[in-house]
């Protein structure tokens, strides 16, 4: 048995994933299961919303090519 879910609420469950991986209470591979999509696809998506990356991805981002210099 398959069971389809409505566009609307569908609509809102991404919103709610979206909104609590930029708040950093997800990471981007979580995110990306749970949306059912690759993590590539999950990154073409912030991309296209203007969605930017948590402050504690970039924070970590920048400690780490801080280590390369």
């Amino acid at each position: 048995m398959t069971i389809s879910i409505p566009e609307k609420i569908r609509g809102r469950f991404m919103e709610e994933v979206l909104s609590l991986y930029s708040k950093a209470e997800l990471s981007a591979g979580r995110a990306s299961e749970m949306l059912g999509i690759s993590r590539a696809e999950f990154y073409e998506m912030l991309s296209q919303r203007k969605i930017p990356l948590p402050e504690k991805l970039n924070e970590s981002i920048l400690k780490e090519l801080s280590k390369l210099k």
